[in-house]
């Protein structure tokens, strides 16, 4: 390590002599100083280089490696901490190992399942009209905490009957709202009916909800009054 009076970065030059420079027997020269300093310079320039362990070594190599490997993962997305931990596991990356990359990771500040969870939730309402069941299961799949789960669901002004309806709305078609109209038996209702239930469960809208909106959304189709 340098000496804490050898100041390579600092403004004092080698005649400005200060009360550190104050022998018993008198103030040094300026070429005592100098000559002091070269010694300084000579011993850590001559210094052996600490031998470097080779496990340590192995080791740092393997931690970079990894770290490489989640930085592509998140050049194409971001990814919450547990989809990188659960990357690393499949991969079999001993324990310590995976440790150091995530802290690595986390100190880089590539880690905010905060945001992570806003995001997605954002995306997948607008990409596919999910509904906050759906997304909780997606979430959870990807070890975001439930408390940052419902903080994300909670965001925006975004309502979930609204979304269900709309959703709803795109599936009847032009020829299901003439069918509705003009049958008598109610087959095509009852069709039309289990299909979107189905299409509403699978997007993970509550079960009650779905009822109430197609009951409303099939009335409305079937009503000519509607266009």
């Amino acid at each position: 390590m340098v000496d804490s009076q050898f100041d390579v970065g600092g403004s004092r030059g080698p005649e400005a002599a200060t009360a550190a420079d104050i022998t018993p027997g008198g103030p040094r020269t300026a070429s005592e100083i100098r000559s002091d300093l070269s010694q300084r310079t000579r011993r850590i320039l001559d210094a052996p280089e600490q031998a470097v362990d080779p496990y340590d070594a192995e080791r740092e190599k393997a931690i970079v490696h990894e770290c490489r490997y989640l930085m592509r993962l998140l050049s194409l997305r971001k990814r919450s901490a547990g989809e990188m931990r659960d990357r690393l596991a499949q991969r079999e990356v001993p324990a310590d190992i995976a440790h150091e990359v995530m802290a690595r990771i986390d100190r880089a500040d590539l880690i905010d399942d905060a945001s992570f969870a806003q995001e997605w939730v954002t995306q997948r309402r607008s990409l596919r009209a999910l509904g906050d069941e759906a997304l909780r299961r997606e979430l959870a799949t990807r070890r975001v905490s439930s408390d940052l789960i419902e903080d994300a669901l909670g965001t925006g002004e975004d309502d979930e009957e609204e979304r269900c309806r709309d959703l709803v709305r795109s599936r009847i078609g032009y020829r299901d709202r003439e069918q509705l109209r003009s049958e008598r038996d109610g087959s095509h209702r009852r069709r039309l009916s289990r299909r979107l239930d189905a299409l509403l469960t699978r997007k993970g809208y509550p079960g009650s909800l779905a009822v109430q909106v197609i009951a409303a959304e099939l009335r409305a189709a079937a009503d000519p009054a509607e266009g």
